[in-house]
């Protein structure tokens, strides 16, 4: 009778403790236990492609003068450092876009994803420009992105000549 009275009272004490369902838990087999899903790694990869794009498409838009695409990728408090070492905040480079005459084509080379985060990345490259004069230049760029609202925005661009 005192093996039932205590087996009746550890059971109860178990089910007041919800240690029933821990040890259903842990002598389950892992494979049928509920998986804590692991963050997916980030591909950088895929995301120095996708930022890429998005330089080759910020570059065309300020050639042709087109701000819109330029305000929409960029972040409010943007700052650009051009070739000259001058410093200028997102209005001022976008009062300065005007659709450009001088430049024949650009190509971005030498690209490489320096650092990556799932919420910030910064992409080196060089820019190479043909004027119509059939002058060449080149310039060293480093940009800084933010994802904001699951988007990647440009907050940040620092230019430096490169010489021949």
């Amino acid at each position: 009778m005192k093996f039932l009275l205590s087996m009746a009272v550890l059971s109860a004490a178990m089910t007041f403790c919800n240690l029933t369902e821990k040890l259903k838990t842990a002598s389950e087999p892992a494979a049928s236990r509920p998986v804590a899903s692991t963050p997916k790694p980030l591909d950088k990869e895929a995301l120095k492609a996708e930022l890429l794009r998005m330089e080759n498409d910020m570059t065309d838009a300020a050639m042709n003068g087109d701000v819109t695409l330029l305000a929409k990728n960029t972040t409010d408090d943007f700052e650009l450092t051009g070739v000259d070492g001058k410093l200028q905040d997102k209005n001022a480079v976008l009062r300065d876009i005007k659709r450009e005459r001088t430049i024949k084509s650009y190509s971005l080379t030498d690209v490489e994803l320096v650092s990556a985060s799932e919420d910030n990345a910064v992409l080196r490259y060089t820019m190479n420009l043909a004027l119509r004069t059939g002058q060449h230049g080149s310039a060293r760029v480093t940009d800084t992105f933010v994802k904001k609202d699951g988007v990647w925005l440009a907050k940040s661009e620092q230019q430096t000549m490169m010489k021949r």
